[in-house]
């Protein structure tokens, strides 16, 4: 698997990782927060998409073909790590995004790349999950595609908070459409990883609302 550790240093490093006291969409206190938007050089996508590759090597070879990046964070992901499955492991995947609004001239239409023409095994590619909103709008986008079918999810940090019926949103949607769930990083690496004086509040906050 990824080197979590490599990539939690970086995200710290570009400050797409930070520590402190932060509101998250649920109301909750989060004595961390991370943004993937601020990976935004070279390096740091690099980095990522390394990752994302090394877990579709091992969990998705022969039994995946396509990449789909959810607009807007992940089309910069799925395509960087299509490059890096062809340049690290020799896979030669498709890769496909989505517009938020249909295009009406040109090529139309709301997907990008490959557009499903023919049947793709796909793997989608997302920065965090905490509550699965975005996922479970992005299956209903791959659901009304004929040629999609959804072979698993990877996400670069699960928070691993439990949601309503004391799961968390990665395992409801591997639980509900039966698909594999994969993170380079969860909450467990980035409590080993923080600074001495923040484990204490990251160990309160597993412990109140970690799965």
């Amino acid at each position: 698997m990824p080197d979590a550790d490599k990539l939690l240093q970086f995200l710290a490093k570009c400050k797409a990782l930070k520590f402190g006291s932060f509101v998250t969409k649920s109301g909750r206190v989060s004595p961390y927060f991370v943004n993937m938007g601020e990976v935004c050089n070279g390096e740091g996508i690099s980095i990522l998409a390394s990752c994302y590759a090394q877990i579709f090597k091992e969990c998705f070879a022969g039994k995946a073909d396509n990449l789909f990046g959810p607009a807007y964070k992940g089309i910069p992901l799925c395509s960087a790590t299509a490059a890096a499955l062809h340049k690290e492991h020799g896979i030669n995947a498709s890769f496909t995004y989505n517009r938020k609004e249909a295009k009406d001239h040109g090529e139309g239409g709301v997907l990008v790349g490959d557009t499903y023409k023919e049947k793709r095994r796909v793997v989608i590619i997302e920065d965090v999950i905490t509550a699965g909103t975005s996922i479970e709008e992005t299956m209903r986008i791959m659901s009304a595609i004929p040629n999609a079918e959804i072979a698993g999810l990877i996400v670069a940090i699960d928070r691993r908070e439990k949601l309503g019926d004391g799961k968390s949103a990665l395992q409801q949607v591997k639980e509900k459409y039966g698909i594999e769930t994969h993170s380079i990083a969860s909450i467990e690496d980035i409590l080993k990883f923080a600074p001495a004086e923040h484990r204490e509040s990251i160990e309160k906050y597993r412990l109140e609302w970690g799965v």
